[in-house]
């Protein structure tokens, strides 16, 4: 088995090498994966974009997908989970994870800065009535004003338990 993942500011890919040591398992970039492990079962990670997953259609394409995690900007949440899940329609034999990640502009360029632009005013009107003190504690508010990550190996837990278990 080996971990798959697409990263765009970074954070995906600190959880993929986070679930590489934890697992002892070789880690790749799906772009940079080597010819010889095409078609071998795999965990994939992959960043949310405008409610996709991102790189899941080519892994789903060219591996055989154990487990599917998705990373993003808002909390960890059975719904967010479920949306993932409905998104990819990933068999149902497939666990499907939703990890808070973080969220950098600053590594951001081209299209996807121009789409966050958007999104970002979405967000803060969301997050506009939040007393001050709240908002300055939200790790969405502190991704998008200051660049934040919340991503722990806590976060991967229910990962590991679901690789243990299948033994």
């Amino acid at each position: 088995m080996i971990i798959l993942y697409t990263s765009n500011t970074g954070h995906t890919k600190e959880y993929a090498m986070m679930l590489r040591d934890a697992l002892d398992l070789p880690a790749y970039a799906l772009a940079d994966a080597p010819a010889q492990v095409k078609g071998a079962d795999a965990i994939y990670l992959g960043w949310i974009m405008a409610g996709s997953l991102v790189g899941y259609q080519r892994a789903a394409k060219d591996y055989r997908l154990l487990c599917v995690i998705g990373v993003g900007m808002t909390p960890e949440s059975k719904e967010q989970t479920e949306t993932i899940a409905a998104k990819v329609k990933a068999p149902e034999n497939v666990p499907v994870f939703y990890l808070q990640g973080g969220y950098d502009k600053k590594k951001l360029s081209g299209i996807n800065k121009a789409i966050m632009n958007v999104v970002e005013k979405t967000i803060m009107k969301r997050l506009e009535n939040l007393p001050e003190e709240e908002k300055k504690q939200n790790p969405v508010y502190k991704m998008i004003t200051e660049g934040y990550s919340v991503v722990s190996e806590k976060h991967l837990e229910p990962v590991l338990q679901w690789y243990r278990e299948k033994g």
